[in-house]
This record gives structure tokens, C-alpha cells and sequence, in this order.
């Protein structure tokens, strides 16, 4: 009986083990390339009652002035 419980508790074990992998595996985090989160940043500087807006694409390292083109998708800002 003992040879018994002890295949019925690797059996066991072996079974968790597989849905402990199996949770991680399908909760796990995928990239996709829509995925923009993260990807810009925003600094504001004041200076004499005028506030300046900058928008950066912390990917590529272009930094675009945001005036009149508040929003706009960052890829049909003109900048200044």
C-alpha cells in the first residue's frame, strides 16, 4: 500500500507541476507591435507665464514640440 501512495502522490505532484507551468505560460506577457505603452514621453518647462510642451519617442530619440498640435498622433506633429 505504501508503493501505492507514494505513485499516487508523484502523480500528484507531477499534475501541479504541469498546471503551475501551464498558468504561467498562458498568463505570461507577449509583445506585439501595436503595443505603445511606454513609448513617449512628455516634458513641460515653463518659462515667463509660457508653457512649452516636448514629446519624446523614447525608441527612435525624435523630440517634437507640441503648439497648435495638441491632439494630433505624434507622427502628424510638424513641430516647431
Amino acid at each position: 500500500m505504501d508503493t501505492l501512495s507514494i505513485n499516487k502522490g508523484a502523480v500528484l505532484m507531477a499534475m501541479g507541476m504541469l498546471m503551475i507551468f501551464a498558468l504561467v505560460m498562458f498568463t505570461g506577457a507577449t509583445h506585439t507591435n501595436g503595443d505603445q505603452i511606454g513609448r513617449y514621453r512628455m516634458q513641460v518647462i515653463t518659462r515667463n507665464n509660457f508653457t512649452d510642451i516636448f514629446i519624446i519617442d523614447t525608441t527612435t530619440g525624435v523630440v517634437k514640440y507640441v503648439g497648435k498640435d495638441e491632439g494630433k498622433p505624434f507622427e502628424a506633429i510638424q513641430g516647431k
